[in-house]
């Protein structure tokens, strides 16, 4: 299985973020009862590998319909802010 990528992220203050694009080799979504990007880091440095196109490495939300043993399988998904937190815009509940 290859991981999905991470298409766009509009979560310009995260350390991974660099012109809409996330860097972090993989990232964790969910908290268990939202779609939060886990791995978001607001810091004043840069983090992830730069050459690198950032991934869903695990998602926690098992009632999303992208989401089968807690793996995402969208081709690829959006990150962004809801409601002024930085989520899986992707998600769809079943």
């Amino acid at each position: 299985m290859e991981l999905p990528v991470i298409s766009e992220c509009a979560a310009e203050s995260c350390a991974y973020n660099n012109d809409h694009t996330c860097h972090a080799v993989a990232i964790t979504v969910g908290d268990l009862s939202n779609p939060v990007c886990d791995t978001f880091m607001g810091a004043d440095m840069e983090g992830g590998e730069p050459s690198v196109t950032g991934r869903v490495g695990a998602c926690k939300m098992a009632d999303c319909r992208h989401n089968t043993g807690l793996e995402c399988h969208a081709p690829s998904i959006t990150v962004g802010y809801e409601r002024e937190q930085v989520d899986c815009l992707t998600y769809a509940q079943v």
